[in-house]
């Protein structure tokens, strides 16, 4: 069960030492409401306590897990790359470059439900898709464009075409902005995803990559715009999706999809992106993650937002499964897991 395995995680943690809400929420894999539900039970159990803004574990707590079998936790992921496989280390001049375009950009709002990745970690994403051979000589599609993977990519000089549809006109500005000083080619469109793609764009490209919004309708909606654009069989896909807004029975909904779309997932790499969200905002806007916390809470001191990085393979004709003109709803982009994304 999923409060078994957020118990598990708290106590494995906090034997290790006491935490923030931030920093152990961070550690724990699983949805938020699920979380926070579960945590409240450790604190009326007396298994775990919160004091001075940290939660620890009791002398009950350590009896329990003992009793599970559980020992403090000590991390073995890799120091230098924290577990995304790659590192940035032979291209910092890329990084170097993409940081210096980044700190100018529009900021993030919420009405596109925006948020955008640590600049590192944008970089980081092309070069995994280097290391696997998805970005030179390659054509890419890009559905929605925040994080500005389209200049990390053109930064890179790798692509061969590069396409972005997106809605915030403030971003499509920026990208043409520096692709005009710079001198690299990019071709942008104001886009909808109500509406199919352009005809003109389909069945155009290699690889495509988007970061949807974290409904199963949402998430459906998003990959089948960009399935269109690809070219067919052997065409892969990227797209991230977190753990904190997104059940295990959501990810197995979504899987399915996935596959009856006509891919495979070969890779999911855990907390690959770790988003910049405004932290005074958490506490602000009254988010879930903060306002039905199990204690109160003060503003978020680490970066505590994470998302997965799914890659994608066409192992035959991939297929949209959503097709033709849809209605804007909010359940498209909020659901019962929105504890972060939503007021």
């Amino acid at each position: 069960m999923a409060e078994e395995r957020v118990a598990y995680l708290a106590l494995r943690v906090l034997l290790a030492k006491p935490l923030t809400y931030w920093k152990l929420i961070k550690s724990i894999d699983v949805d938020l409401p699920t979380t926070q539900k579960t945590l409240k039970k450790l604190l009326k159990q007396g298994f775990i306590e919160y004091q001075n803004g940290l939660f620890r574990i009791t002398e009950k707590g350590k009896s329990q897990a003992s009793q599970l079998g559980v020992s403090a936790f000590e991390s073995v992921r890799c120091p230098v790359c924290g577990g995304k496989t790659i590192t940035t280390e032979k291209y910092h001049q890329l990084l170097n470059k993409f940081q210096d375009i980044a700190q100018n950009r529009p900021k993030a709002i919420s009405e596109y439900d925006q948020g955008y990745v640590m600049p590192s970690d944008t970089v980081s994403r092309v070069l995994f898709m280097y290391e696997v051979g998805d970005v030179e000589g390659k054509s890419f599609l890009l559905l929605g464009d925040d994080d500005l993977t389209s200049l990390a990519l053109l930064a890179s000089g790798w692509p061969k075409k590069v396409t972005v549809l997106e809605i915030d006109e403030r971003i499509i500005n920026f990208i043409n902005q520096v692709a005009k000083n710079e001198g690299w080619e990019v071709e942008t469109i104001k886009y909808d995803a109500r509406f199919p793609i352009e005809d003109k764009l389909k069945a155009q490209y290699d690889v495509f990559l988007t970061d949807p919004v974290e409904t199963i309708g949402g998430l459906r909606l998003f990959l089948s715009r960009c399935v269109e654009g690809l070219k067919g069989e052997g065409c892969v896909g990227y797209f991230g999706l977190t753990h904190l807004e997104a059940s295990r029975r959501k990810w197995r909904q979504i899987q399915k999809d996935i596959l009856e779309m006509g891919f495979t997932i070969t890779d999911i790499i855990r907390n690959f992106q770790t988003y910049l969200l405004d932290r005074d905002d958490v506490l602000k806007l009254e988010l879930r993650v903060a306002k039905e916390a199990p204690v109160t809470v003060e503003s978020p001191e680490v970066d505590f937002y994470t998302s997965n990085l799914f890659r994608l393979y066409a192992v035959e004709k991939p297929k949209p499964l959503v097709k033709g003109k849809v209605e804007w709803e909010r359940e498209l982009y909020y659901d019962d897991e929105a504890y972060v994304t939503c007021p």
